[in-house]
């Protein structure tokens, strides 16, 4: 899945933090990048197609510096809605996942307006990485090793879980947290026990030494994801993407926007189902 990443690219200042991240993917087995820049249409003053040539030239010396980092780098230039173009691309030359920037504040336009990174979050069939880049974000720079999945055991989960336990195999052992209302509420102790049971069966199904396990029955499922992997040193959140319904996304957010909004690391946001 991580073999072929496409790659959101659109060259303001936080491009450099964005690029600075690819080399840390290599680990997770990326060899392959898909650079993609959209200029965008539906706005008043967008810039002209005619500019095409001079992002396809700038693209060009990005790609040139990622080859001789040794990637195979592929680029292109197209025209239109931003969100649509890229997942449109992706699908073209099937890319596995999508790595783009997410500047990790929420304010009120992203909430009524949508923003990219919410339109790709909620429209694309496609794992979508996200890499804290606003000024204050400080990412590391070795090369990415310890997961953490966030799940509540449900089926939005499954895809984030395959992923995890995929990754598993060749990063170091990883961390499981799921966050509860169990804990002085003896109403939701079937919860509590479904919970256990559902990450119980995940250890079986990863190596040896392959996670430890967080249960936390109270608190805010999002702060309490990022205060964990903060203790435990992860440095990539694994979680299902949910967001079925637009409006109640718009007005109430979810946790895993909250998760990205919040954590200073990489966040992988995983659909249900997850081929490749």
């Amino acid at each position: 899945m991580f073999e072929h990443i496409l790659v959101a690219v659109d060259f303001s200042p936080a491009w450099q933090r964005l690029e600075a991240q690819l080399e840390r993917v290599k680990a997770l087995g990326c060899h392959r990048l898909t650079l993609v820049h959209v200029i965008a249409s539906g706005y008043t003053q967008a810039p002209e197609v005619s500019h095409r040539t001079h992002y396809e030239q700038r693209l060009g010396k990005v790609a040139d510096s990622l080859r001789a980092r040794g990637f195979q780098v592929d680029t292109e230039v197209c025209v239109g809605l931003v969100a649509a173009e890229l997942g449109r691309v992706a699908r073209e030359r099937e890319a596995g996942v999508i790595l783009a920037g997410s500047h990790g504040h929420s304010t009120l336009r992203d909430l009524l307006l949508g923003s990219t990174v919410l339109d790709l979050a909620r429209r694309i069939e496609r794992p979508l990485l996200l890499a804290p880049t606003d000024e204050t974000a400080v990412l590391p720079e070795k090369a990415v090793c310890r997961p953490l999945l966030a799940t509540d055991g449900s089926a939005a989960a499954a895809g984030a879980e395959a992923v995890f336990l995929r990754l598993l195999r060749q990063c170091e052992p990883g961390v499981v947290v799921s966050v509860g209302r169990w804990e002085g509420r003896p109403e939701f102790e079937d919860q509590h026990r479904r919970v256990e049971a559902h990450v119980a069966a995940l250890g079986e199904q990863a190596p040896a030494d392959g996670f430890e396990t967080v249960l936390l029955g109270k608190g805010r499922p999002a702060e309490q994801i990022a205060r964990v992997a903060e203790e435990k040193d992860a440095d990539l959140i694994i979680i299902g993407r949910r967001g079925h319904n637009p409006m109640t996304d718009l007005l109430l957010g979810s946790t895993a926007e909250a998760v990205c909004h919040g954590a200073r690391r990489l966040v992988l946001l995983v659909p249900e189902r997850v081929s490749g």
